[in-house]
Order: structure tokens, then sequence, then C-alpha cells
């Protein structure tokens, strides 16, 4: 009981994880519209962060996770398992676990999907962001081309003087 407990807890804990991720997205958008790169970096290292937060509530998680299915004699579980194992025990407090499990995993896959939208939407604003800056610097002449190697094995070279023209 005490694992599905703590199990209760990382959830409420990834919950508030995700809206926060989601709401630094948002902010992200902001701050690349406005093209404000101190901003950008900033949110972009805090989301880092967040992620890094993430993937420790997931090893908790599952942790949790394989001690419940060792209690139950099984070899692997499932939230889904443990709320049907909760609703089986006719218990009220067990019952009332296994509502909070289902309302914590509802929610956290309304928040991945919102996450993985907006990821989407500021995937397209820098690719929009880096083509009009690719576009100046062609239309102005200031386009160099790239160090290194050609396709036909000449070696390219960077003139730190470009032509305007």
């Amino acid at each position: 009981m005490e694992n599905i407990k703590h199990l209760i807890e990382v959830l409420k804990s990834q919950v508030n994880l995700y809206s926060e991720l989601s709401e630094l997205m948002d902010s992200e958008k902001q701050a690349i519209v406005s093209w404000s790169i101190d901003k950008t970096l900033g949110i972009t290292k805090k989301k880092d962060m967040l992620m890094r937060k993430e993937r420790i509530q997931s090893e908790a998680r599952n942790a949790l996770l394989s001690k419940i299915a060792l209690e139950q004699k099984m070899l692997s579980v499932k939230i889904t398992d443990v709320i049907d194992i909760l609703r089986t025990k006719q218990d009220g407090e067990d019952a009332k676990m296994a509502d909070e499990l289902a309302s914590l995993c509802s929610r956290i896959v309304e928040l991945v999907k919102q996450v993985h939208a907006e990821n989407i939407s500021l995937k397209m604003l820098y690719a929009t962001n880096s083509r009009l800056i690719n576009d100046f610097f062609t239309q102005t002449g200031l386009a160099g081309t790239a160090a290194g190697y050609g396709p036909n094995g000449s070696q390219n070279r960077v003139s730190t003087i470009h032509r305007v023209g």
C-alpha cells in the first residue's frame, strides 16, 4: 500500500513537471517571435533541467511499479493494472486511490499531448526563423560557402571579406 501512495506522489510530481514544461514552451514561443535570444537560451536551459527531472521521475515510477509487481507476485504491472487491483479490493480507501491514479494518468496523457503539440509548433518557428535568416544573408550577398570540401573534392575556403553588390 505504501508503494502505491509513493506512486501517486510521483505521478503528482509528473503532472506539475509537465504543466511547468508546457508553460515554459509557451514562453519560449513568445521569446522566439520577439527574437529574444537571451530569453530563449534561458528557457532552453530550464527545459533541459525539467527533462532531467522527468527522467528521474520516470525511473522512480518504474521502480515503484516493479515493487508493486513483486508485492502482487506478478512479473510486471502497469498503472492500469494497479488501478484494477485497487478496484477489486472493495475498500473505500483503495477505491479512492484507484480514482486518484486514474485521474492523474488522464491528466498526464493530456499534458503530454499538449507538450507534444507545442514542441511541433516550436520546431516550425525555429525552421521559419532559420529560413528568414538564410534568406536575408542570401539576398544581401553576405552568404558565404562553408569551410571544408566541396562536392568535387576541392577545398572550400571561407573568406572574412564578402562582396556586396
